[in-house]
């Protein structure tokens, strides 16, 4: 998804990457080599859970776990100007509708998605969708349960939510804040995911699969189709031998657990947690096809464990986690920064924003 005003003459055009660490937010030039900017301190905040941008407004938001807040920040001034609490509790990975003026908040200690006025953080509204149930004890663990990843339309008029255990992704209608449908069952609970501009298809982690499941978003006129394939993917037998004792508890608990599109939409990139891998599909045509292994390490010794995987607006670059810049043509790491799972573009001309891309 693209936020965006009129970018006009590209030569003033500043691209800067916003990623979240341990206390704030560590800011990169983009069109110049990724070349560390500065430092955003956030007091009383760590932990972060999502992250989005307003262009209208000129603001920055992160959920933070550590007093479970909405934050906003200045873009103009890298200052909080709010933070807000709500009565639900844990705030989780959020999305913006593209008018940038409504955030959609997973609230993990409940069973709705809080709908936010982007201006003041005050609630206008909630989706009740589901708060899911913990796995059987002889199953795999997970650590929580609850709504969890948000993916918006590029229109705006459906928001599309995950809730931690459950095999669904669910279809909420914007103007009614009503489920309209869901997506599924995938063959276990659904992880990050990803749609494609036309909302066709759903890309979708799903515990325990190396690899990603499609769903289709419709059943002929009907809001909510099936499964369609699985799509298992394979570590590179040589990393296998690398790392002959891999951790017993896996990141997040599952082995992939980050996927996106392309911004041209021809290309799922998805992540392999435990190797520090990412894997490309060509999604063209289904089923997917694999095109290319991307290793995140510089030396076989380093044991980086993405999580996420986002990729710059006009979709040159990709930003997994796990320390490497991607250039999305070659599938060649270009740069190394300390990315994390919460990062965004935002562009700015003359001191104003004018595109955001999207966690």
């Amino acid at each position: 998804m693209l936020l965006t005003a009129c970018l006009g003459n590209a030569a003033s055009l500043q691209r800067l990457l916003y990623v979240t660490d341990k206390t704030g937010i560590s800011v990169y030039d983009i069109d110049n080599g990724h070349k560390f900017v500065r430092k955003i301190d956030i007091p009383d905040s760590a932990t972060y859970k999502g992250i989005s941008a307003s262009v209208p407004l000129g603001k920055l938001y992160v959920t933070s776990n550590l007093k479970d807040d909405l934050i906003c920040i200045d873009l103009a001034t890298d200052k909080v100007v709010w933070r807000r609490h709500y009565k639900e509790g844990y705030a989780d990975s959020q999305a913006m509708s593209p008018d940038g003026r409504t955030i959609y908040i997973p609230m993990r200690d409940s069973d709705i998605w809080l709908v936010v006025d982007a201006a003041t953080g005050d609630p206008k509204g909630q989706i009740k969708v589901a708060h899911g149930k913990a796995y059987a004890p002889d199953d795999h663990p997970i650590l929580g349960i609850g709504p969890h990843n948000t993916w918006m339309n590029k229109d705006g008029s459906r928001v599309y939510m995950e809730v931690l255990t459950e095999p669904w992704v669910y279809i909420g209608d914007t103007k009614t804040n009503a489920v309209i449908g869901k997506i599924g069952p995938f063959s276990k609970g659904i992880r990050p995911f990803a749609v494609s501009d036309n909302e066709k298809y759903v890309y979708a982690n799903v515990d325990w699969l190396l690899g990603f499941e499609v769903g289709a978003v419709k059943d002929g006129a009907k809001w909510g189709g099936k499964m369609l394939h699985r799509v298992e993917a394979k570590t590179p037998l040589e990393r296998i031998k690398q790392i002959p004792n891999p951790p017993a508890r896996k990141p997040h608990s599952t082995p992939s657990h980050g996927i996106n599109l392309t911004p041209n939409q021809k290309e799922v990139w998805v992540v392999d947690g435990v190797y520090g891998y990412v894997y490309v599909y060509d999604v063209t045509k289904l089923p997917p096809k694999h095109v290319a292994d991307v290793a995140l390490f510089k030396d076989p010794s380093e044991r980086p464990h993405p999580g996420w995987v986002s990729f710059s607006i006009d979709g040159k670059y990709a930003y997994p986690d796990g320390g490497a810049v991607i250039d999305a043509k070659t599938k060649k790491v270009i740069a190394r920064i300390p990315t994390s799972e919460k990062l965004i573009e935002i562009d700015f001309r003359d001191g104003k924003v004018v595109a955001v891309g999207r966690r």
